[in-house]
């Protein structure tokens, strides 16, 4: 993630909460003579209620749960504890427990059922919040114009009445008990969520990844370098290199994930040229009201102006072009 989301409060989290409870506090507490109702609190209760199919539903496997072993039912609680670890599976300092290690009810009846939970309760449901809501807000808190993961493509603002789609971070298919947990649901571009990240796991065959929700400061440096030895307007892919620096793991995740850095160096290219002649008219008009004013003061003053709002309008990579022309300002020139 090029950006941390700064986390906020809103009651679409008791979605969760419920789950939670609907999870741990009934299924996995399930014993003859007891009624699925009459362990629901309140809260669930009365959307168990009101809506026949989910009714149906938590019953069916609340009466499977009630066959279980005492193991069984601690398996499907650990998973779910463990697996709304989220900060702690991306950082590694846990580990996930997948399908195949739990009862096989799990996949067969609670992953679609979870799914509904998503697709159908927010949806459609009268639950705690709505998507459109919790987005609006995240975005306005945030302040973004442009999507955290990538920082290419424009966000709809919170003004819109439409919103970026939700990424299931840790994929619903492998981690169902995360399906309506909004720590692992995070608004991403469609380039980043639809055609590169898919169902892709961040944290397959134990590696780490940016956890997506952080007040800490995060800060990814991009080093851009040039082959000098080229024309400046007419760059090829092999003709410019892209390395993020920061947490290698991490990075490398990011990278799998959503193609950074080939996206990276596309874009570049097609900024160097604009870029260039930009810094062409800003020299021309320091160079009038300055003596000895020099490419370098020019491409200082451009930098320091972009790091104020630096991503906004992918002035990210127009910094680590100019960093990268700080030393060979003559290729400026080309323009001439």
């Amino acid at each position: 993630m090029l950006r941390l989301y700064k986390p906020i409060q809103h009651d679409i989290f008791k979605l969760h909460t419920m789950l939670e409870h609907l999870v741990c506090s009934v299924w996995c507490k399930a014993s003859e003579g007891e009624t699925c109702e009459s362990k629901l609190n309140d809260e669930l209760k009365e959307i168990y209620i009101s809506y026949e199919w989910l009714k149906n539903e938590i019953d069916e496997i609340y009466s499977e749960f009630v066959s279980l072993s005492d193991a069984d039912k601690q398996s499907v609680k650990n998973a779910f504890s463990t697996n709304n670890k989220i900060e702690e599976l991306c950082n590694g300092s846990e580990s996930p427990i997948y399908l195949d290690a739990l009862p096989e009810i799990v996949e067969k009846n609670i992953k679609p059922l979870l799914v509904d939970f998503y697709e159908k309760l927010l949806e459609r449901a009268k639950v705690p919040g709505t998507k459109q809501d919790y987005y609006q807000k995240l975005i306005e808190e945030n302040e973004l114009q442009y999507c955290p993961c990538c920082g290419l493509s424009y966000f709809e603002s919170e003004d819109s009445k439409y919103r970026e789609a939700f990424d299931h971070y840790l994929p619903k298919s492998k981690y169902p008990f995360l399906s309506v947990n909004f720590e692992n649901l995070v608004p991403l571009c469609h380039k980043c969520n639809s055609d590169r990240k898919g169902t892709k796991d961040p944290i397959k065959d134990g590696a780490k990844a940016f956890f997506p929700f952080s007040d800490n400061n995060h800060d990814i440096l991009i080093d851009l370098t040039i082959d000098k030895s080229k024309d400046l307007r007419l760059l090829e892919k092999e003709d410019l290199v892209i390395n993020l620096i920061g947490d290698t793991n991490k990075i490398e995740t990011w990278n799998r994930l959503f193609d950074i850095n080939e996206r990276y160096n596309d874009v570049s290219r097609k900024l160097t040229k604009s870029l260039l002649q930009r810094i062409k008219r800003r020299h021309a008009k320091f160079a009038e009201e300055k003596n000895n004013w020099t490419y370098k003061d020019t491409l200082k003053e451009l930098i320091n102006d972009y790091e104020i709002d630096k991503y906004e309008d992918r002035k990210f990579l127009k910094i680590s072009i100019m960093n990268d022309l700080m030393n060979n300002t003559n290729l400026i020139d080309v323009y001439r």
